[in-house]
């Protein structure tokens, strides 16, 4: 466990994300992000508890949510655009090298 880290070797620390999107004033910033085949990118709610999902059918789902975070780890290249289906005109794209 890494309750111990400080005992323990062996126990790495969480990597940050390759990308961090906000979501405030009903908006994605930045609106795309560029990311290495495996990368991360971490969606951060801070919204005043506004409810947004964000999705990109068949590849991410964050489920609908006001706060906290959604993170998704990127296997495959490719162009993966998302939305807000709560606010559909808020829209992005991923893209994995």
């Amino acid at each position: 466990m890494c309750a111990l880290a400080t005992a323990t070797a062996g126990c790495a620390a969480a990597q940050p994300p390759d990308a961090v999107i906000e979501i405030s004033n009903v908006q994605f910033t930045p609106m795309d992000a560029v990311v290495p085949v495996g990368g991360t990118v971490e969606w951060r709610f801070d919204d005043g508890g506004v409810l947004h999902h964000v999705e990109s059918p068949g590849a991410f789902d964050s489920g609908i949510t006001g706060d906290g975070t959604y993170t998704h780890t990127f296997d495959r290249a490719g162009t993966y655009t998302y939305t807000c289906s709560i606010h559909p005109y808020m829209t992005g794209t991923v893209t994995v090298r």
